[in-house]
């Protein structure tokens, strides 16, 4: 009797011990899954939504050269202004990597410049400046964002050696990343679009605009396409890229009319922030995926 009591105090031993280890690595994997107090999934796409403000921001203020009293684009330029502020702000304030912690600073440093010409009552002299130095501002925040990415993989790496092979589906939670970036860049290319279509105005355009109109469009309709067949789909998010696809078919319909300038510049204004908003919620439904 004694031996058996003896025995079951050392299975309960056992399965506490066991439990403690199991509990313990949960909690590793999950704090190792963080960038701050956001999830790295969270942070690729807040970080993201930086690069399409950019856009965004650039948009309305060529847009606003023919139609100042626009109430909906102010609204749009001082309020993007704000949130790509703030946004900013709490990427820095949440990030303990190097390498994404000296890309924000690129990011600040562009941004008082960018700032600076946006924030002048448009003019044609400032919108050339502006077109020169948009990609510019891209490009740091896309840098942000592949750091981000670069970081979580580092740490899911890092979860695996640690706790073993079993404990995260690298590959699956990978791939996850990576569309979650590729949506959320559909945000940004449907702002860069429209931004491109009023910067190829005879008054603004120059040797480059025509071609960089037509790369976003090529880039933004293989994206979709790729959205479209990725293995983590929902009904849902199905539902949602069909949505896509209808708004996406106004313009694609007819490609001469985007290239030659046929569109009313409010349709087009408009069409790019249905597109925006699509690929947004999109997006945010890639992010709550969980594999």
């Amino acid at each position: 009797m004694k031996n058996k009591m003896h025995k079951s105090k050392i299975l309960l031993v056992i399965f506490t011990i066991g439990l403690a280890c199991s509990v313990s690595n949960n909690i590793y994997a999950q704090q190792s899954e963080k960038y701050g107090s956001l999830s790295f999934k969270n942070a690729i796409n807040v970080s993201g939504k930086q690069r399409m403000f950019t856009q965004k921001i650039s948009k309305a203020y060529l847009y606003l050269l023919n139609n100042a009293n626009d109430a909906q684009a102010k609204k749009d330029l001082a309020s993007s202004q704000i949130i790509f502020e703030e946004q900013n702000r709490i990427l820095i304030q949440n990030s303990k990597f190097v390498e994404t912690n000296n890309n924000l600073k690129i990011v600040n440093e562009l941004w008082k410049n960018f700032k600076d010409i946006v924030e002048t009552q448009p003019n044609y002299d400032n919108a050339k400046k502006l077109i020169d130095t948009n990609t510019d501002l891209l490009k740091a925040t896309n840098a942000v964002v592949e750091s981000i990415i670069s970081e979580s993989k580092k740490s899911i790496q890092d979860i695996q050696s640690t706790l073993g092979e079993s404990s995260i589906n690298v590959e699956d939670q990978l791939e996850l990343e990576s569309i979650i970036n590729i949506s959320g860049r559909q945000r940004m290319l449907s702002q860069r679009l429209a931004f491109y279509y009023f910067a190829n105005r005879v008054e603004l355009k120059n040797k480059n605009s025509a071609q960089m109109l037509n790369n976003v469009f090529h880039e933004l309709d293989g994206a979709l396409n790729k959205l479209l067949v990725f293995k983590f789909n929902t009904p849902q998010i199905d539902e949602k890229i069909g949505l896509a696809f209808s708004i996406w078919n106004k313009i694609k319909k007819d490609t001469s009319k985007l290239m030659e300038q046929k569109f009313e510049e409010k349709e087009m204004y408009e069409i790019s922030n249905e597109l925006t908003k699509v690929f947004n919620e999109i997006t945010l439904l890639y992010e709550k995926v969980n594999v």
